[in-house]
């Protein structure tokens, strides 16, 4: 990454830094550079930090499992299952007789009946 020296500090260009004009809003941007003699120094602002924002996360969201659907997950020690999930319990019951904790599984997928091919 490409560094600048500006006023006896060292600055990386590209990365993510908190600005500001009246030190009270500070806004999330990348430095683009510094301008030596200027009163706005810092890709177009007076002030400059580290940035103390957290970077967010997108993931999906939680299948909303419904009442007596069937479902296909994996536990939490990664085996594949298939199943029924009993609201009254909270509860996902696999075709081998197990009883797991929806909160503890990942991939939950409804199962869904397809068309037949003629074939089959």
């Amino acid at each position: 990454m490409k560094t600048i020296n500006h006023e006896g500090k060292i600055y990386q260009v590209g990365a993510v830094y908190e600005f500001s004009d009246d030190g009270k809003t500070w806004y999330v941007d990348t430095l683009s550079g510094t301008q030596s003699k200027s009163n706005y120094p810092y890709s177009g602002f007076k002030l400059i930090r580290t940035c103390e924002v957290k970077a967010g996360t997108i993931t999906e969201a939680p299948v909303k499992l419904i009442d007596g659907e069937c479902y296909q997950f994996t536990d939490r020690y990664d085996e594949e299952h298939k199943g029924f999930f009993l609201a009254e319990n909270d509860r996902l019951y696999c075709h081998t007789g197990g009883v797991v904790d929806p909160s503890k599984c990942t991939n939950i997928k409804l199962l869904t009946v397809g068309e037949q091919n003629e074939n089959n």
